[in-house]
């Protein structure tokens, strides 16, 4: 699989991304929105099992990666981006995965653009996040920074038990490289955010995968977004909040899946498949 590198004038400054390019165009391309203080990459090895398929689109937002940290950061702003980058790639009717708060994002997406967006697939996501010590976390940036930072929580919670020292250094390379200023608005723009509201207002087909020891967004908060979704909820065992780096082929074909069924319900509720007289 190659990737391809675009960049483009953001709503803020430089955004910067990855495509497949144009692979099978018949098929709807695929949106992919990366956890808060990672990178659009985290998504290449899931990505690498979809692009013979699909075009998959992987873009940092703005303040990660390789993008530009200018701006403020929140919900309103990230989903400018995401709108930002589908315009630029093209993407007129389109899937959308999110990892983290990505899958929020993903939501918002849809209530945003619902005659655009196919399908909403959550990976690790949560309406919200609750019960987290603001001050002690801003307290270990200051002290660690943020190599140092995460390179403590990625292994202690991050990951599920027993996930390989390899699958958590990937993690890390693959962790937002910003200063310690940037990322700590980025997480506690995260921290504030709750997408009640726009999962209310989504009507395309969800559905929310969790890993069983996900000590970020619980199994049980990834249930309360199904149910406001009005989507199933999928478990997967022994995983913890990075599903897409420590399970790809399992994330894959549950993607996969999921994208195949919207398409066979967008196509069955087009009026072209309807029979003359509009009866059903």
């Amino acid at each position: 699989m190659e990737l391809h590198r675009f960049t483009l004038d953001g709503p803020a400054g430089r955004l910067v991304g990855w495509t497949t390019g144009s692979v099978a165009p018949e098929r709807p391309p695929v949106l992919f929105v990366h956890p808060i203080n990672m990178r659009g990459l985290i998504w290449a090895d899931v990505v690498e099992r979809l692009s013979a398929q699909r075009t998959c689109v992987l873009p940092d937002m703005r303040a990660h990666g390789e993008s530009d940290p200018a701006g403020d950061v929140g919900l309103d702003e990230w989903l400018d981006d995401l709108q930002a980058v589908a315009a630029d790639q093209g993407l007129a009717r389109f899937h959308v995965v999110g990892g983290s708060l990505g899958g929020p994002l993903a939501c918002c997406l849809a209530a945003a653009e619902p005659e655009r967006v196919l399908s909403v697939t959550t990976i690790g996501s949560s309406l919200r996040i609750d019960g987290v010590d603001v001050d002690a976390v801003l307290q270990t940036f200051d002290e660690l920074g943020v190599a140092g930072t995460f390179r403590r929580v990625f292994p202690e919670i991050t990951f599920g038990p027993g996930c390989p020292a390899e699958v958590i250094e990937r993690g890390l390379e693959l962790a937002n490289p910003n200063d310690t200023a940037t990322v700590k608005r980025v997480w506690l723009a995260a921290i504030s955010s709750d997408v009640t509201e726009q999962a209310a207002r989504v009507r395309c087909p969800a559905t929310v995968i969790t890993g069983e020891f996900d000590a970020t967004c619980t199994p049980p908060a990834g249930l309360e977004l199904a149910r406001a979704l009005g989507a199933e909820q999928t478990l997967i065992p022994d995983i913890g909040h990075m599903p897409m780096l420590e399970c790809p082929d399992r994330v894959a074909a549950l993607i996969e899946g999921h994208l195949d069924r919207a398409e066979r319900l967008a196509l069955e509720s087009s009026p072209a498949s309807r029979p003359a007289g509009g009866l059903t």
